[in-house]
């Protein structure tokens, strides 16, 4: 597949509506399935658990092609949301940002670890990338890439 040249810039105030709709168009449907949808509760949740400093917008020819949420300890980067606009997925993007991501947190010998709730495809992606399951719930996996081994 085609290395695709996209860049990053960190979020702005602005970019805020952009946000929450990127999250409720491409994973309503999980967190429906998962846990109900209360549009009003998902606003203040995502503002108040994914601070703006943490998000990064993906940026495809020009276009806002997605965005990712990434924090990080001690010990590992974790990857909160990594959202591509449907017309911006199965390309090879989420792959390229993922990779940029586990080369970071390799680089200061930290794992890279998500989330990802059942119903979500891109527990394929993820499995291909070489994460592995280290917990779950009814709902969701914790998956992890390299750093110290757990348990």
């Amino acid at each position: 597949m085609t290395e695709l040249a996209f860049t990053l810039r960190p979020a702005r105030d602005a970019d805020r509506s952009f946000l929450f709709d990127l999250y409720a168009d491409t994973l309503r449907a999980h967190v429906e399935w998962a846990w109900g949808w209360d549009e009003e509760w998902q606003r203040r949740n995502m503002a108040a658990a994914l601070p703006l400093a943490g998000w990064r917008i993906v940026l495809l020819s020009g276009h806002d092609a997605g965005a990712l949420h990434v924090a990080q300890d001690a010990t590992a980067h974790h990857l909160h949301l990594l959202l591509l606009r449907p017309a911006f997925q199965r390309r090879g993007l989420g792959s390229q940002l993922i990779a940029g991501l586990l080369a970071r947190a390799r680089g200061e010998g930290k794992a890279l670890t998500l989330k990802v709730i059942k119903t979500n495809p891109a527990r394929r992606l993820y499995d291909r990338l070489g994460f592995v399951v280290t917990g779950e719930d009814a709902v969701s996996w914790d998956m992890r890439h390299g750093g110290a081994p757990v348990g």
